[in-house]
């Protein structure tokens, strides 16, 4: 937690105390406590343990809040001792043995209003440290409450550190001297830490650095371990190879050589380089919006925090370097060494609906030292997040479906770019709007279309091989989730669990090839049709079935382009498909398959019988 920020909430207080405005500063990592009473300071102890568990926070001592209003006491510090102890005689670990964490848990005095407060400030624990329990229950921070920690998440916790136990983080460099370490790195880290209530010294030699090193696991029994030539190694690549290692390439499909870039460096400096050059790579648009404001491909914030997730959780003990490639106005694909752990992969197949899913937020980091360093270094944020930032990215639209690829050691993720509800989608939603409403009893949404069409792309992805994010309500849009499960718009796969629900689309919003019924209808001609008759018979079917709506053929040609072209407009094409389109609606509404309407719309006779019908 930076300084700037505890005096930020301490001025907010104050200001608020003397205007008589309420200015609300409890968030997630902000506690105030008056500790007036035992049931204060074991209220403490709860917010203290969850703050140790989860992201950190501070806690305000000496003023509180009720009813939308602060009321200032000020701390006595005849109760110092009570907060020393905290460090020490309050935290036990799974093994019931006490945790000294006077390393997370820090203190300062701060002036305010005539008087003084001390606040509290808690690092988190790393993720091979979590949990820590208080009186028997372990807690953890969840928005301003501290709630127990469900017990299947203790255990998943307890197995995510047995197995790594024995951390590549943590071994030893070969050949490599203290003196391989830079100075400049390590002191640069120290500034980061005392920006923070910590407080050491800068180092003027390695040397004076011993300590601090051991303390921060960059040498381990007086050898340098992979942690610390991966944060302040002066020639990392020297001695760790490919690990620290990193190949972008631009690919146009002409020529992916032409423009590739090998960076080598330590895992921040990688993390930027990379960044920079993707950053360099995709297309930035302008909109007439807000003055010409620039819309990049894709959100900034997500790409910084997929490439440090990439770099701080990859498999060091693989030597191989990640691979980063960009495919101009399509993806950008992330290779890194290793694989998902099988507890975290749902992998069903053997029934007619594939099911290929990924569970967020199981502890899956091989290297909870570095994260934590990153964190320090402002490089990552929570554990679990990264799964759950690509799916809330795709849930706003800004990006479509990420999916991951997993064989021969590699992890390969692909953030495509677009809209998750895209024109492809809102045909489909559209053609079936009025059996959608029918069952929803209500308008549908754009957090209904989201959802629907996160489904059903998950599904389409998976047929292919690929792995796409668990979505449940306990991960995103419960509303949304709910209403769909009572509007039987989406079912719970055979498989699923109550630990982890997988949901399946109703199965009439995945009919959209209506062939069977078409040849019953039509007769079996309509087999050697090309695929453009195909589509228009389809689409207006489909529309005429579940929407009761008519199509121009202006409307169909759209659609029709994209099953059969793709997504890139050629406008000589466009244009010669658009005069077929409109030649085959005239001629099936002349033999009687099409009813045309009184604005040149089109729908389909499901009244219509015929023999041997020739096109």
């Amino acid at each position: 937690m930076k300084s700037e920020f505890i005096t930020e909430t301490l001025s907010k207080i104050e200001q608020s105390i003397n205007s008589g405005l309420f200015i609300d500063v409890e968030k997630s990592k902000v506690e105030l406590k008056d500790l007036s009473t035992t049931g204060d300071w074991k209220s403490l102890n709860e917010t203290i343990c969850a703050f140790l568990n989860t992201d950190g926070g501070i806690v305000v001592c000496g003023v509180r809040e009720k009813d939308k209003k602060y009321f200032y006491k000020g701390f006595n510090r005849n109760n110092e001792s009570k907060l020393i102890d905290l460090q020490t005689i309050y935290f036990k670990d799974d093994n019931d043995v006490l945790v000294d964490v006077s390393d997370n848990i820090l203190f300062d005095y701060f002036d305010f209003d005539n008087g003084e407060v001390a606040v509290i400030a808690v690092y988190p624990l790393s993720d091979d440290k979590k949990y820590v329990k208080y009186n028997n229950e372990y807690y953890e921070r969840k928005l301003t409450q501290d709630r127990k920690i469900a017990p299947a998440k203790i255990q998943q916790q307890k197995e995510y550190k047995r197995e790594i136990e024995y951390a590549k983080e943590l071994s030893k460099v070969n050949d490599a001297q203290v003196e391989d370490l830079s100075l400049d790195k390590i002191n640069y880290y120290i500034n980061l830490l005392n920006k923070e209530i910590r407080n050491e010294t800068l180092k003027a030699s390695h040397e004076q650095a011993i300590s601090f090193l051991n303390k921060q696991h960059f040498i381990k029994d007086k050898n340098v371990s992979t942690l610390g030539m991966l944060v302040c190694g002066d020639d990392p690549f020297h001695f760790l190879g490919s690990r620290v290692e990193v190949n972008c390439y631009y690919d146009t499909s002409v020529d992916i050589g032409k423009d590739k870039k090998i960076f080598r460096n330590d895992v921040i400096n990688l993390m930027e380089d990379t960044f920079r050059y993707i950053w360099g790579h995709i297309k930035i648009n302008r909109t007439i919006r807000e003055g010409g404001k620039s819309e990049p491909e894709y959100p900034e914030k997500l790409i910084r925090e997929t490439i440090n997730n990439a770099l701080a959780h990859r498999d060091y003990t693989i030597d191989n370097f990640v691979t980063v490639t960009i495919e101009p106005n399509q993806y950008i694909e992330i290779k890194n060494p290793g694989s998902f752990k099988e507890k975290i992969k749902l992998i069903h197949t053997d029934t007619e609906i594939i099911v290929r899913r990924l569970i967020p937020g199981i502890p899956e980091s091989k290297n909870p030292k570095l994260a934590s360093v990153l964190k320090v270094f402002d490089k990552i944020e929570s554990q679990g997040r990264g799964m759950a930032s690509l799916v809330n990215a795709a849930l706003d639209n800004q990006i479509d479906l990420p999916t991951y690829e997993i064989k021969d050691g590699l992890i390969a993720l692909k953030i495509t770019t677009g809209k998750l509800v895209d024109e492809s989608i809102e045909t489909w939603l559209d053609g079936f709007k009025a059996y959608l409403i029918s069952k929803l009893k209500t308008e549908i949404t754009f957090e209904h279309k989201a959802v629907l069409a996160y489904f059903y792309k998950s599904e389409l992805v998976n047929r292919q091989r690929l792995f796409s994010i668990l979505l449940t309500e306990s991960n995103n849009h419960f509303i949304v989730i709910d209403a769909l499960k009572k509007a039987n718009l989406i079912v719970e796969y055979v498989a699923s669990t109550d630990e982890n629900p997988i949901y399946v689309l109703d199965r009439v919003l995945l009919k959209i090839d209506f062939t069977d019924e078409l040849i019953t209808m039509l007769g079996t001609e309509y087999i050697h049709y090309d695929d453009a008759v195909k589509q228009v018979l389809n689409l207006t079917y489909l529309f005429s079935k579940y929407n009761n709506k008519s199509l121009k053929a202006a409307e169909i040609t759209p659609e029709v382009y994209r099953r059969i072209y793709g997504k890139e407009i050629v406008g000589k094409t466009y244009e010669t498909l658009g005069r077929k389109v409109r030649n085959i609606c005239n001629k099936f509404e002349k033999q009687g398959v099409l009813t045309k309407g009184s604005k040149n719309d089109y729908s389909f006779n499901f009244d219509y019988t015929a023999e041997n019908l020739l096109f």
